[in-house]
């Protein structure tokens, strides 16, 4: 099966996740601002990934008329983000994240979450603030009110905290593989 990677990274977690499928399927990856480069139609797979902004999916966007065009296409989204990948309460805010920027064409793909790396010295100053508002806010709940993640987010604040693993994209991998025999 000839497959596509194509990420958009901001910080680079997502860039790396990229290289590393890229590395397991012997593939092509690349930013998809350059999606313009490639012929779509040469394809079979096309795996798309993006880092998670509160709940900004611009990449997603960009793959609604790909789908349209090549419907009978096989299609991966993977999503990039801080939360806890394996609290499905997480999974399922993100994947509804997906679902509002793309309608109908999330059917056709499937979706993998992971999880990347938070540099507060790295946050561009919109990031910054949006994090800085996010713990003030926390801070000021009750500790029983607080979200899964809301302790962690308080704690880290400020500090650089990497939840970015390699082995996390086994299944992405396990799933192409079984896709191909098919």
């Amino acid at each position: 099966m000839k497959s596509l990677v194509l990420y958009r990274s901001q910080y680079g977690s997502t860039e790396q996740y990229a290289r590393w499928i890229q590395e397991e399927l012997s593939c092509q990856s690349d930013h998809i601002d350059n999606l313009s480069k490639y012929d779509i139609s040469d394809y079979d797979l096309i795996i798309v990934g993006e880092g998670v902004y509160a709940g900004q999916l611009k990449a997603a966007k960009k793959l609604i008329p790909i789908i349209e065009e090549y419907p009978d296409k096989k299609y991966i989204f993977f999503m990039v983000g801080i939360a806890d990948m394996e609290d499905q309460e997480n999974r399922d805010k993100l994947y509804s994240d997906l679902a509002k920027a793309m309608g109908s064409a999330i059917e056709k793909m499937k979706v993998f979450f992971l999880r990347g790396v938070l540099d507060y010295s790295k946050l561009n100053f919109k990031h910054k603030t949006m994090m800085w508002m996010l713990v003030k806010y926390l801070k000021g709940k009750d500790e029983k009110d607080l979200p899964k993640d809301g302790d962690q987010l308080i704690s880290t604040y400020g500090k650089k905290v990497s939840f970015i693993d390699k082995n996390s994209i086994k299944p992405l991998i396990e799933y192409v593989r079984e896709e191909s025999y098919k």
